[in-house]
This record gives structure tokens, C-alpha cells and sequence, in this order.
């Protein structure tokens, strides 16, 4: 599991900065469109359609189940981190110390052999600072966090949500709550609201399929992943929709 860390200015930066999508929608193109007999427009898609990561490591794309993408707005310690991509904690902080970055806020985690160590340092966004043995996924275990999310244009009490909904709050490990007067882009509020960047990236992917592309509210429920709920239920008391579960890695 190659490892980089990074201080960058925002959320909008970082997915920016690892944004693949007209690379890959300028292949999909060049794979599914037959010849036009037209030299240029017939050439394979530009090398510099690539993001920007991908550019400094001399990758040609990345695959997205390998990696572990997370910006975190606020600072946390060494050991959520490690918790985040799966790796050991000392080893970890070992890594840290020894290119001494003591300020960060966005992490790259990518799991590619074929990636040798030398160009993964060729980063210059990002701080490329090695190799280390990903764990066993946990993600299924009762000690997981699940992420749900439903969306809207009802206001809510936040005060009164949980009792609403009826969910233990011991079993309630985070709520994030947004409402504005106006409706406004879904996927920018995602980006900014959701403080987990993997898991906001998840939840646009899903609600750009359901093509819900605006809203006034968003309900982001962290929740220990032994915990089962019906979502629907839960958006009809709302009146908001329910866009789904979402874990963090």
C-alpha cells in the first residue's frame, strides 16, 4: 500500500486534483465510437486530460477499489488515520516522523504493485512517504462505521431527530445535519458537509444514478455498523428521500 500525504486548500481541491472523469470519458468515447477516417480526431484521448495525480506518479488511471482517498477538515490523530486506510499505527507515525510532516490534511492510500516506489515519489502535490501492509478489511465488523444519508427540502429539529427516528443514541456515533433556505447543487453540498471525502465521492456517485441533482437538506447518520435500520422508514417520517448506506473505505 503505497501512502502519500498532503496538505491541500480544500475538499474541491483534492477531488480536483484526483478528478479522472474526462480522461476516462474521452476513452469511452475513443472505445465505443467507430472510425471517422479523420487522423486527429481518431487519435487516442491526451495524456493531459489525466488528473493531476496521476501526471506526477506516471500513472495512466488508477483503479478506484485500490484506493483510499481521505481529506479531513479538521485535525485528527495518527491513530483514525491509520484506523481510515487500514494500516498499523506505528508504522505509521515510523513513516511520518521520518519525512517529518507534521501538517496535513489529505490522504492517498493505493494498493498497486506495479507502482514501483521511485515514481510514486515523483509526486509534488502530495508527499510520498512509502510502503506499508494494509489490513484485513474490518468493514463489515459491528465496530464499523456505516454512513447513511437522506436528502430533501424539509427543515428538520435537529434537536429532536434522533428521538424522531427512533435510534439508540448509544449506537449513534455522529450526526450531520444541513438545511439552507435555498436549494442548492447536491453534489457541491456533499462535498462540503460530508467531512469524509471517500465517503462523500460515494454518496455523488449515488445520487447522480437516482438523478437527484439539487436539494435544501441533507441527514448524514454515522452509525456502528451492527446496527440495522430501514432507511425508508425512516426518510417517509422525514419526508426526505433515502439515498442509501455508505461505509469508509
Amino acid at each position: 500500500m503505497h501512502i502519500w500525504l498532503g496538505q491541500l486548500p480544500s475538499p474541491k481541491e483534492f477531488e480536483k486534483y484526483l478528478d479522472q472523469k474526462k480522461y476516462l470519458k474521452a476513452w469511452a468515447v475513443y472505445d465505443h465510437e467507430p472510425p471517422t477516417g479523420n487522423k486527429v480526431k481518431d487519435a487516442e484521448p491526451s495524456w493531459e486530460l489525466r488528473c493531476d495525480f496521476c501526471k506526477e506518479v506516471g500513472l495512466d488511471t488508477y483503479e478506484e477499489d485500490a484506493m483510499i482517498m481521505k481529506y479531513y477538515r479538521k485535525p485528527v490523530d495518527i491513530r483514525e488515520i491509520a484506523r481510515d486506510i487500514l494500516v498499523d499505527e506505528k508504522e505509521l507515525e515510523s513513516l511520518r516522523k521520518k519525512h517529518k510532516i507534521n501538517d496535513f490534511n489529505s490522504v492517498i492510500a493505493y494498493e498497486d504493485n506495479s507502482l514501483s516506489k521511485k515514481a510514486a515519489a515523483g509526486s509534488q502535490t502530495v508527499k510520498y512517504i512509502g510502503q506499508l501492509v494494509q489490513a484485513s478489511d474490518e468493514s463489515s465488523s459491528d465496530s464499523s462505521a456505516i454512513h447513511h444519508l437522506w436528502v430533501g427540502e424539509n427543515k428538520l429539529d435537529k434537536k429532536n431527530i434522533i428521538k424522531q427516528i427512533g435510534i439508540d443514541k448509544g449506537k449513534l456515533i455522529k450526526i450531520n445535519y444541513y438545511h439552507a433556505a435555498k436549494s442548492g447543487k447536491l453534489d457541491e453540498i456533499l462535498i462540503l458537509q460530508v467531512e469524509d471525502f471517500n465517503v462523500a465521492e460515494k454518496m455523488i456517485l449515488k445520487v447522480d444514478k437516482m438523478k437527484i441533482s439539487t436539494a435544501s437538506s441533507m441527514l448524514e447518520l454515522v452509525l456502528q455498523g451492527s446496527v440495522k435500520i430501514n432507511g425508508e422508514d425512516i426518510a417517509e417520517v422525514l419526508g426526505m428521500k433515502y439515498v442509501g448506506k455508505f461505509d469508509g473505505l
